[in-house]
């Protein structure tokens, strides 16, 4: 008579690099398992050729942190891109290290400072109030469309995209980052849906360049275009600066708005409490970060062996840092699977740490900040029409779909 061993059941047939895996909630108990038995694990060959998977909070910390043995340099996300080779490999802010990457961030920081983005505010709140009214009017929404434009036109500002232009935008950045789930695909497969989606961004992105080399502005482009006219970019990799920001600007404040919103319906005490308490907003926005954390993981790859947990990774191997997980790691948060606005000890991960920290991260907490702060002012109920419907990827946490009811405050 033979006897399974339920510790091992958990991982039969489990391919972390397979976006589908994602399109449930099913994947938690994955990584609680990964966490507390296998905390380096290794995903052969399937989808994609096989990574190292770290889970835990402190080996994720330490991986990332440490950018001489595991290097950004590569290509920094699962994905087909693994079988042909990134283009952005040792070119884009995301997958460079040391003293590229330090220049890299300088020539566009000044965009991101607290007084920068703080200029944004009156005019993000007025195009958050205009959402949320609507979808009252409306009461009842796909809670994704409602939030939809709100990132992009945050980041479109910065950039120096005009507002004709942000559904757009809106569409290709989707189509990029959602190239996995077979709904939102604008081609016969990921690989030439994303491809198809980044070679649009890249001849808009060109497009615009050509005009802020006759016409220029107090606008991101404009820099990109400074930094070729002085032999630090190449217009390529101008291009594909662009095409980074667009993305990382948008897809994880816009799904982290909806993860939000979801967990407020899954837990109306803490949406009353934060209505009942508006100084809980800082904390409310920290923990939405962890318990949501958009963006799954990066990808490193590791310059020497490296022995972990008894196992050893080799030098050329690659090892997927695993946020979410690590913002769910009870060696770290109490109970981290309650959803908390005020938890008081919240380093979470969400936003990366070590050299990588997130360019955009007081972008993302402001408009996060004040989308909770008007959900407040206006939204007194929300009720789900129907289950939601999960973005299928390895990459961000997100929806397709979020359909509910709203009731004015």
């Amino acid at each position: 008579m033979s006897v399974l061993n339920p510790a091992r059941s958990v991982l039969d047939h489990v391919d972390l690099a397979d976006p589908a895996f994602y399109a449930t909630s099913g994947y938690e108990r994955v990584f609680r398992h990964l966490r507390d038995h296998e905390p380096l694990w290794w995903n052969p060959e399937g989808t994609e050729p096989g990574f190292w998977s770290v889970t835990r909070y402190e080996d994720c910390m330490a991986v990332q942190k440490d950018s001489v043995t595991f290097a950004s340099t590569g290509t920094n996300t699962l994905g087909p891109q693994r079988w042909t080779g990134d283009d952005g490999s040792g070119r884009m802010l995301t997958h460079t290290d040391g003293a590229r990457h330090g220049e890299l961030r300088r020539m566009v920081n000044k965009s991101f400072t607290p007084r920068a983005i703080a200029k944004l505010e009156p005019y993000l709140r007025s195009l958050i109030t205009g959402s949320l009214d609507e979808a009252l009017e409306k009461g009842e929404v796909d809670f994704v469309d409602t939030v939809a434009l709100l990132p992009v036109a945050s980041i479109a500002a910065l950039l120096g995209v005009p507002q004709a232009d942000w559904s757009l935008l809106l569409e290709l950045t989707t189509a990029a980052f959602g190239s996995a789930d077979q709904d939102l695909q604008k081609a016969p497969s990921a690989r030439a849906s994303a491809a198809l989606a980044h070679a649009q961004l890249l001849l808009y992105c060109q497009d615009l360049m050509d005009q802020r080399h006759t016409s220029p502005r107090d606008d991101i482009v404009t820099r990109l275009v400074e930094a070729q006219n002085a032999g630090k970019l190449t217009e390529e990799d101008a291009m594909l600066f662009f095409d980074l920001l667009l993305l990382g600007g948008n897809e994880t404040t816009r799904h982290g708005a909806v993860g939000a919103l979801l967990a407020f319906t899954d837990h109306p005490d803490q949406w009353q409490r934060l209505r009942a308490d508006r100084s809980l907003l800082d904390p409310a926005v920290e923990e939405v970060l962890r318990y949501v954390s958009p963006s799954k993981h990066v990808l490193r790859r590791a310059e020497r062996d490296v022995e972990l947990h008894g196992r050893v990774i080799k030098a050329g191997q690659e090892v997927a840092i695993w946020h979410f997980s690590a913002n769910r790691d009870g060696r770290v948060f109490d109970a981290p699977d309650t959803f908390d606005i005020g938890r008081a000890h919240n380093p979470h991960l969400a936003l990366g740490s070590g050299p990588h920290y997130c360019l955009g991260a007081a972008l993302a907490t402001m408009e996060l900040r004040l989308f909770l702060d008007e959900l407040c002012a206006r939204v007194g109920s929300a009720e789900l029409i129907e289950p939601p419907a999960r973005l299928a990827s390895t990459v961000i946490s997100g929806f397709k779909h979020l359909r509910v009811r709203l009731g004015a405050a």
